[in-house]
This record gives structure tokens, C-alpha cells and sequence, in this order.
């Protein structure tokens, strides 16, 4: 806001008082509202979110895949997450059949090189 805003809010607000049409109470009071309001938003907003997570969570149990996440114990923080596989992690090389040598074994030379 800029200071002329502010200035003009605080004339309009000393003058009501002033002349009787509001009372301290009850600007006091419309504070505290504004802030009850807000700290009640702040918890449904809460409970609303954990709501959503253990539904994806149960979603995602119900397809099959594996819900990553962290929840809290009394230590600290814990990985949730549970591998599906045993072998989960391991490397595994395919290789398919080697194709034939086009040419001959006795085709070709041994180059021996040095770099100087």
C-alpha cells in the first residue's frame, strides 16, 4: 500500500471514533474474529490436506504401486516406502545371441602402437 493509503485509513478510522460510530471494542473485537477466522481456515485447510494424502495413498495401494512418503514417529522421520521386489536394486545384464564374424579369423594383422 502506499503511505497516502495508509494516512487516509487512519484519518477515516480516527474520525469514526471520534465521533462515536465505532468503539475501541469494537475494532479490538473485529481483530480477533480476523484472527480466529484465520487460524480456523489454517486447521480445516490442515485436516482437508491429510485427508487428500491418505486418499492418493490408499489409491495408489489399490493399483498396485507403492506409496512413497515420510511420516513422523516419535525418532523422527522414517521412509515409508516398502520395496514390491526382493530383487529391487540388483543389476541385471541382457545379452542376445553374438552375431557371426564376417570375416576370417586369418584375415587382418596385429598393429602394435606406441605413442612417443
Amino acid at each position: 500500500m502506499k503511505t497516502e493509503t495508509r494516512l487516509w485509513i487512519w484519518v477515516i478510522l480516527l474520525v469514526l471514533l471520534l465521533t462515536g460510530a465505532i468503539s475501541l471494542g469494537d475494532i479490538f473485537s473485529f481483530i480477533l474474529y480476523t484472527i480466529g477466522f484465520i487460524i480456523l481456515m489454517g486447521l480445516i485447510g490442515v485436516l482437508i490436506f491429510r485427508y487428500r494424502i491418505r486418499r492418493a495413498q490408499r489409491l495408489a495401494e489399490e493399483r498396485g504401486e507403492p506409496f512413497a512418503g515420510y511420516t513422523w514417529h516419535f525418532g523422527g522421520f522414517s521412509n515409508t516406502t516398502r520395496p514390491q521386489n526382493p530383487n529391487e536394486g540388483k543389476v541385471k545384464i541382457k545379452t542376445g545371441p553374438q552375431p557371426k564374424k564376417r570375416v576370417n579369423d586369418d584375415v587382418g594383422e596385429y598393429v602394435d602402437f606406441k605413442e612417443n
